[in-house]
């Protein structure tokens, strides 16, 4: 027997709706295939990025470390365009507005560590007093090899600015 639940909502459960996807897209509709999307674009679009766009981001960057590692090397084609929208995802985590700083620094827990190095930068760049706090609890928590250099390197950058 099937029994029915009746849930009344008290309005529309709404959404964050992010404009990443299609301003990404305008961003390489009229590029070659190997061409890089200029600095300038990346910082228009950066600038019109707010929190959804950024948490997209993120999200993005991890189905794309998900997809490299079903990616079979001698698939250069395929690999290459995923190097491609990681670098744009990347450039634009960078340059985003530095009221957005949290929404970027959220990444560092995702679950992807190439995601957590994309994000680890993009926070150095964007603001490296800041970014240190975050790094330092990245690190302690960290488990990926590779991603725990980057924020070796990353921290002792900082540091080493007196910062």
């Amino acid at each position: 027997m099937i029994q029915q639940m009746h849930h009344q909502a008290a309005g529309p459960i709404l959404q964050p709706v992010s404009a990443l996807a299609a301003l990404v897209h305008r961003a390489l509709r009229d590029l070659k295939p190997l061409t890089r999307v200029s600095e300038a674009r990346t910082a228009a679009i950066a600038e019109q990025c707010g929190p959804a766009e950024i948490e997209a981001a993120i999200v993005w960057l991890d189905d794309l470390a998900r997809d490299r590692r079903e990616v079979q090397d001698w698939d250069r084609t395929a690999l290459n365009e995923i190097l491609r929208l990681q670098d744009l995802l990347h450039g634009i985590l960078c340059r985003v507005p530095g009221d957005h700083f949290d929404a970027v620094a959220a990444g560092l827990k995702s679950p992807e560590w190439r995601t957590r190095i994309h994000v680890a930068m993009a926070i150095d760049a964007l603001d490296r007093r800041a970014a240190l706090p975050h790094l330092r609890k990245a690190l302690a928590r960290e488990q990926d090899d590779q991603a725990g250099q980057v924020l070796v390197l990353t921290l002792a950058r900082a540091e080493s600015e007196g910062v």
